[in-house]
């Protein structure tokens, strides 16, 4: 039986009429390592849901062919450089720093998974609320491939599969900082072994660390865990392994 199409505007190019794909709302790549016979857990910020078993990345009609597409290379890119190839990188004791990165693909692919978990209607990301403002700039500067400066809607990441390799085998939903970083807001979530922050403020150009982020001229830092990370994660999963554990 053929699947129905859905048509509808694209979320990105704003077209209107377009077949929208059924797109993912976190980047599949994340989830292939923890797959288990076809399924997986995924943990919730609802705490009348907490964590439910999961077949598939969850996905959302959101975007036109086109569109999807040009989300689909940035993918491309940083599932290869991160997880394909494992680049050598230098150590600076307190990060590894890896050069020769494409700084437009990789930062575009980091303001694409803040803008997807921010429009979703999944209540697994109901915690990012980026406001119109955010939401609109995101998606435009996405539209025309624009990644602007290192501190506009910045990531950095940090390392917290070196010593508890099973985080490895995690992801956990955006939650917005209940601290700012450095005067800003950021979600923080975990994928791929590492935890990713975002920030979404309009006064990042006077952050006091840009170093922190992916540089034009292509270093990417990967921060090694922090007591603040391993605290995040824990806080997170104990009480869910403390269900299973006693269930």
């Amino acid at each position: 039986m053929a699947k129905k199409k859905i048509i509808g505007t694209c979320k990105l190019c704003l077209k209107p009429g377009q077949e929208l794909q059924n797109s993912h709302i976190i980047s599949e790549f994340f989830y292939k390592p923890i797959y288990e016979n076809g399924r997986f857990q995924i943990f919730s910020s609802n705490t009348t849901n907490s964590s439910r078993i999961e077949q598939k990345g969850l996905r959302e009609h959101l975007l036109c062919w086109s569109c999807e597409q040009k989300l689909g290379n940035w993918e491309k890119y940083v599932k290869e450089l991160l997880f394909d190839r494992a680049p050598q990188g230098i150590d600076h004791g307190d990060r590894m720093e890896y050069p020769g990165v494409e700084y437009s693909q990789f930062k575009l692919f980091q303001m694409s998974l803040i803008w997807r978990l921010g429009i979703t209607k999944h209540d697994r990301f109901s915690n990012v609320d980026l406001g119109r403002k955010h939401e609109d700039r995101l998606r435009e500067m996405l539209d025309r491939s624009d990644p602007g400066e290192p501190y506009e809607y910045a990531c950095f990441t940090e390392h917290v599969a070196y010593s508890i390799p099973e985080y490895g085998s995690v992801i956990l939903p955006p939650t917005k900082g209940a601290k700012k970083f450095q005067g800003h807001p950021c979600y923080r979530t975990v994928l791929g072994g590492m935890v990713w922050c975002f920030f979404v403020s309009s006064h990042m150009a006077q952050f006091p660390k840009p170093e922190i982020f992916l540089s034009k001229s292509g270093v990417l830092p990967v921060w090694k865990e922090s007591p603040s990370a391993r605290k995040f994660v824990r806080e997170w999963t104990a009480p869910i392994i403390a269900e299973h554990t006693t269930a």
